[in-house]
C-alpha cells in the first residue's frame, strides 16, 4: 500500500468513527434548543401547577370544612337507645336544604358498631320519612367530631342569663334644697 491510499485509509476510518462516537452532541443541542424555550416562557409553565396546588388544598380544606358541618354527633342521638332526636332531625332537613353538592349527611361512630349501625339505620329512616322511599341520599360514617353543643344545654345557659338580669328599676329622685 502507498502513502497515498494509507491517507486515504486513516482518514475513511476517523470519519466511520467520528460518526459511531459523536459524544452526546445531538443530543445535547436538542436539550439546549429545549431549555432555550423553556427559558424564554418562564415562569407561566411553573404558575400553572402553582396554582392547581393551592387551589387544591383549599377545595380539600372547604371539603373538610363541609364535612364537618354536615356531621350528626354524639348529641344528635338519644344516648341510650341512639336513635335521632328531634334536633338530630332538625339538622338533616337544614342538609338536605343545602346545595345540591353538599347534601351528604355523616354520622358519627360510635363506641361499638352494633350503635353506629342504629343510627345509621335511624338517619336513613329520618331521611326517607322527609324525602320519600325512593330518595337514596349519601349517608356516611365519620370518626369526625362536630363542633356544637346540645340544644338543651345552650337553652341551659340562656335561661341562666335570663334569669340574672336584675329588675329594672328608676333611679331614686334627688330633692333640691335650696
Amino acid at each position: 500500500m502507498n502513502r497515498g491510499q494509507a491517507v486515504a485509509l486513516t482518514i475513511a476510518a476517523a470519519f466511520v468513527m467520528a460518526g459511531s462516537c459523536d459524544a452526546g452532541w445531538r443530543e445535547f443541542w436538542e436539550r439546549s434548543k429545549i431549555d432555550y424555550a423553556r427559558n424564554k416562557c418562564w415562569p407561566e409553565p411553573f404558575l400553572t401547577n402553582d396554582r392547581m396546588a393551592t387551589r387544591n388544598y383549599l377545595s380539600q380544606m372547604t371539603a373538610n370544612g363541609i364535612r364537618l358541618q354536615n356531621t350528626l354527633g354524639d348529641h344528635h342521638f338519644n344516648s341510650e337507645t341512639n336513635e335521632i332526636t328531634r334536633g338530630g332531625e332538625m339538622k338533616i332537613r337544614q342538609i338536605l336544604e343545602g346545595l345540591p353538592d353538599r347534601r351528604a349527611v355523616f354520622v358519627k361512630t360510635s363506641l361499638t358498631q352494633e350503635a353506629t349501625q342504629t343510627r345509621m339505620a335511624s338517619v336513613y329512616a329520618a331521611v326517607a320519612r322527609m324525602l320519600g322511599p325512593n330518595a337514596h341520599p349519601e349517608i356516611y360514617e365519620s370518626g369526625a367530631e362536630p363542633y356544637g353543643r346540645p340544644a338543651d344545654f345552650i337553652d341551659d345557659i340562656y335561661r341562666a342569663e335570663r334569669g340574672s338580669i336584675p329588675a329594672p328599676r328608676l333611679p331614686a329622685a334627688q330633692s333640691s334644697t335650696q
